[in-house]
């Protein structure tokens, strides 16, 4: 054999294997997900995925994803219009889910499922409960013989003690749990905050979260939107634990696989949607957060009240919803 004609895979690609990464500043939410949608658009690779829709002869229907790793920063995360108007799918009831825990009680006993995915007698396609939630792996991540962690309060007096400190992270991820579901793993797998101290002495709370997988055009915007509300509320928290003012800072989002499915891009003209977005000013690139209070979220906290037969909330979730509802 002439060794001469042997070529490593690339050489005969147009670009690298693998997906490329991009990078997107921006001030605001919007500006920061139209930017990013824009570059998925111009430089995601097409890969095929396990959502893929086949026809009754095992024919896959739908297009492959665009697909990329991304950074994504968000210089102020409350700067206004602070929604876009790409996602907001019931905005509320995915803050009240995420942020509040109104839903922790459908969460599976932890020890149980540990034991019979162990076991392998766990059915995820039979089973109505859930393996978790953010929430739950936030604020009571299990621990082996039952226990349970509050990793936010940790992060947070981590940061009382020594605002300049770089160990305030929590983690999602539940080896002898997640590693064994099929389907259901956490998207969100790390957080991490830090402080850094500004001119005339203002501290300020800056975010970092790390994703496994993204859906840019249907999901991300609302993720980003639920973790800066989470940013502010353990500003504040700090602020108090402190006693001097806490501002919310940076917001940086880090993904592995960032992705448009290919369904969306079959079925939606999304370039041409995300070319309009992008044209928008400043001021019309999405819902101030008054305006998102009054159409989107109290709307949707009132829905998810009524779905009570559905959810079957105990009290001090419905008096949690009741109250944000009062509060806004």
């Amino acid at each position: 054999m002439d060794m001469r004609t042997k070529r490593p895979v690339e050489d005969d690609r147009t670009e690298p294997a693998g997906t490329p990464v991009i990078a997107v500043t921006a001030r605001s939410i919007p500006a920061a997900i139209y930017a990013a949608m824009r570059l998925v658009l111009a430089r995601g690779r097409r890969i095929r995925t396990a959502y893929d829709r086949k026809d009754p002869d095992g024919n896959t229907i739908d297009s492959p994803s665009l697909d990329v790793s991304s950074v994504i920063e968000i210089l102020d995360p409350y700067a206004q219009p602070r929604f876009p108007k790409s996602s907001c799918v019931e905005i509320g009831k995915y803050i009240a889910e995420t942020c509040w825990g109104v839903k922790y009680h459908l969460v599976l006993d932890q020890e149980n499922l540990k034991a019979a995915l162990a076991a392998g007698t766990f059915d995820e396609a039979k089973e109505t409960r859930w393996p978790y939630t953010y929430h739950q792996r936030l604020f009571a991540y299990p621990t082996s013989g039952g226990g349970r962690i509050d990793q936010v309060q940790r992060m947070l007096e981590r940061l009382a003690d020594d605002p300049t400190s770089r160990r305030a992270t929590a983690i999602t991820f539940v080896p002898e749990i997640d590693q064994y579901l099929r389907g259901d793993l956490p998207c969100l797998q790390r957080i991490a905050l830090r402080c850094t101290e500004e001119k005339g002495g203002r501290l300020v709370l800056h975010m970092n979260t790390h994703w496994r997988s993204r859906d840019l055009f249907n999901a991300a915007a609302d993720n980003i939107v639920a973790m800066t509300f989470w940013q502010r509320e353990w500003a504040d928290t700090l602020s108090k634990m402190l006693n001097r003012d806490v501002c919310v800072g940076r917001y940086k989002d880090f993904v592995d696989s960032l992705h448009i499915y290919g369904q969306v891009l079959d079925s939606v003209d999304v370039e041409k949607m995300v070319g309009r977005w992008n044209a928008l000013p400043d001021e019309e690139q999405g819902y101030t957060s008054e305006e998102a209070r009054d159409l989107l979220v109290i709307p949707d906290l009132e829905k998810l009240l009524a779905e009570d037969d559905q959810w079957r909330f105990p009290q001090h979730a419905k008096e949690k919803i009741v109250g944000e509802i009062e509060r806004m």
